[in-house]
């Protein structure tokens, strides 16, 4: 009996110890790096429950996500829906980013100027590019803009150094470049809702693993509430702490936010959600494999 006593203390004192079952464990967070890290700079550098790991790629994203060690994965919404038509196991959680991508040239004043010409995208297959290539079809322009595809780093460097003259890019970098001369010619989420006559542009969403605990899901979706309202009021924090993470000046990261939308939404807008992802599966279903099933949007 007192073996088995023994037994079961030990037993008891392991589960407390091991960092799985503690209460005390880190949840691990999947994080772009980009005007994402804005909103959770703050979390980034200071709050000790969250470990955040930037991912650069698609492809690094998806290596990672198979892992199914992380609680958390921000990434496109419509990446999100990719990865679980792809059998990761993860739950919609929120979105939080409605505008972010813009159009800018230095040669031209509005986009008509820019037919024939080279048009430089930061990564194929993301949002910005969904949108932009769909607009193109509607209006019987996609053999007349050439398309290039790299890192919104180098685009931007490309264009502010004057070797490219048009550049689809998020936040920051649409700001680096008006900073140096760039001109905006075409608002990206302006023109999804118009030709989809939609309401919003989901861009970047939240996504939990898939067997994590209710209390957790609703423990980690407070604390993310709570972080973006402190955002709303003391946006200088995060300013200070973006830019000391994206190794950006100040004034850059100040300005992208006047044309950054950070609004913490959670399952209230699915319509929303239904309606961009019917619609691009409508206008461009190789970008996305299936319409998630009821599963994604329930935990």
């Amino acid at each position: 009996m007192n073996k088995k006593l023994l037994l079961l203390a030990m037993l008891f004192l392991l589960l407390i110890l091991n960092p799985v079952f503690s209460q005390n464990k880190k949840i691990e967070v999947l994080i772009p790096l980009g005007p994402t890290v804005i909103p959770f700079s703050t979390m980034i550098l200071e709050n000790p429950d969250f470990n955040f790991t930037i991912w650069r790629t698609i492809d690094e994203l998806v290596i990672k996500a198979k892992d199914n060690k992380y609680d958390v994965i921000i990434a496109p919404f419509t990446t999100l829906v990719n990865l679980y038509n792809k059998g990761i196991n993860i739950k919609y959680l929120a979105t939080f980013n409605f505008a972010s991508f813009y159009l800018v040239s230095n040669k031209a004043k509005k986009f008509e100027e820019i037919i024939g010409d080279n048009v430089y995208i930061a990564q194929k297959e993301s949002t910005q590019d969904i949108i932009f290539n769909i607009y193109l079809q509607e209006k019987n322009l996609k053999d007349k803009i050439n398309i290039y595809y790299s890192t919104p780093q180098e685009i931007a460097s490309l264009f502010i150094a004057g070797k490219i003259n048009n550049a689809l890019l998020p936040e920051p970098f649409v700001s680096m470049c008006v900073n140096n001369g760039g001109k905006i010619i075409l608002d990206i989420q302006k023109t999804y809702r118009e030709i989809a006559k939609a309401r919003l542009l989901p861009i970047t969403s939240i996504a939990v693993r898939g067997d994590i605990d209710k209390k957790e899901i609703k423990r980690i979706d407070l604390i993310f509430r709570e972080n973006f309202k402190r955002l709303s009021q003391n946006p200088k924090d995060y300013i200070e702490k973006a830019s000391e993470i994206l190794k950006l000046d100040k004034k850059i990261i100040e300005l992208s936010l006047k044309r950054l939308s950070f609004i913490y939404q959670g399952i209230s807008i699915k319509n929303d959600l239904m309606k961009y992802l019917e619609f691009i599966y409508e206008k461009a279903p190789q970008t996305i494999g299936n319409i998630p099933d009821e599963k994604f949007f329930s935990f």
